[in-house]
């Protein structure tokens, strides 16, 4: 699958927004080649904050997850922030039942923090916006 039609990307000063192209994550090649290209991405930045964009994505099973915990491990790597925005009510869904969007009862982290609207992502990650 070509990059173009998985993900698109924007630098912005230190953010890299990475917007899901496709609209659905639903067997195994798929979730790979995400995986593949969103922690190459992130490998290859030197962006210092990233944002994943899920405004297109509108369905996915729970192998679309696999590529979304691989990517938080890619920025975690490199000492970086990440934030989710614009995720679809199902997709959110997912996210919740997996538990990546809760703190966790052991030590108090979010696996991902995720914002409604790209703007909101912007301002957590801002200087003066919320510590991720």
């Amino acid at each position: 699958m070509n990059i173009n039609e998985l993900i698109t990307t924007v630098r912005h000063d230190d953010v890299l927004t990475m917007r899901i192209e496709t609209e659905q994550i639903k067997d195994g090649f798929v979730a790979q080649d995400l995986k593949h290209i969103l922690t190459h991405t992130v490998k290859r930045s030197t962006a210092t904050k990233f944002i994943l964009d899920m405004k297109n994505l509108t369905f996915m099973t729970s192998l679309g997850c696999v590529a979304f915990i691989s990517v938080k491990h890619a920025v975690r790597d490199k000492q970086a922030q990440l934030v989710l925005c614009n995720m679809m009510p199902f997709i959110r869904k997912i996210f919740t039942a997996k538990r990546l969007l809760q703190a966790s009862p052991y030590n108090g982290n979010v696996a991902f923090v995720s914002a409604e609207t790209l703007e909101e992502a912007l301002e957590i990650l801002s200087p003066n916006g919320s510590k991720v």
